[in-house]
């Protein structure tokens, strides 16, 4: 069957697509890649879990950059035990060298919202490890799963706009915000793609609760790349009017 999934993926490949892909991703993370669209690559996916996904699952080789994805795509589509999804995970999580494969893989795992605090547990030690791309994959989680869930697993919006007389509101409260802002009081070192990972972070953070999340840029122990990356992202956002931008610009920048 192994042998099936690499003919099938050499089928749907597109070499102008995979020469776009790569120029996105440096050649040490890319690996082997053949130029499969995400869309046909989350299709297949999909088709594979009507299958047996956890006999596919337990090839421990991947030759393609297309089947590291599609490994990481089919625990999001097939796991419903969370117990598994760690499991999986586990062995997941070393097989990650690239943004790309990260965060396509993580906003697939929506199981993590049914049981915050296993998956909370479970990424304190890979946003502990010191390695660049286990990180990436933790703060990523908390961006896709955390940021947005409320009390009694109700979702908390995004900010349609914010002004400066938003700031000066009372300051936003959540189940996993505090705990969200101590993993970020830090310096990341670990490399480009965790720093760029801890910015988006915080810009989505800003969107969702602005006054909490402006006094964490203030007091947080952040790098100077980081906390300039994250202001960066917050200005490119649609949300913040062209005041709190300037605004911000004065006081980060």
């Amino acid at each position: 069957m192994r042998e099936e999934i690499r003919i099938r993926l050499n089928e749907m490949s597109d070499a102008g697509y995979r020469d776009f892909s790569a120029s996105l991703i440096p050649a040490s993370g890319r690996g082997t890649m053949l130029g499969v669209r995400l869309p046909a690559l989350r299709t297949y996916a999909r088709e594979l879990c009507r299958g047996d996904w956890r006999e596919e699952l337990s090839h421990g080789e991947d030759i393609y950059f297309e089947e590291i994805m599609l490994r990481g795509m089919m625990l999001g589509y097939a796991c419903t035990d969370i117990d598994e999804l760690l499991a999986y995970l586990a062995d997941f999580i070393p097989r990650v060298n690239n943004w790309s494969v990260c965060d396509s893989v993580c906003s697939s795992l929506k199981l993590a919202e049914q049981y915050p605090e296993k998956i909370w547990e479970f990424l304190m030690p890979y946003l502990k490890s010191g390695e660049e791309f286990p990180v990436r994959v933790g703060l990523i989680m908390l961006l896709d799963h955390f940021v947005k869930l409320g009390d009694g697993g109700k979702k908390i919006r995004r900010r349609r706009k914010i002004t400066m007389a938003d700031l000066q509101d009372r300051e936003e409260t959540g189940p996993y915000l505090e705990r969200i802002l101590q993993v970020l009081d830090r310096e990341f070192t670990e490399g480009y793609y965790a720093q760029m990972a801890a910015a988006w972070l915080l810009a989505e953070l800003f969107v969702t609760c602005p006054v909490r999340t402006l006094r964490g840029l203030k007091e947080l122990h952040l790098d100077a790349f980081t906390r300039k990356k994250a202001v960066q992202k917050i200005r490119e956002s649609r949300i913040p009017d062209a005041e709190v931008k300037e605004y911000l610009k004065g006081r980060f920048i």
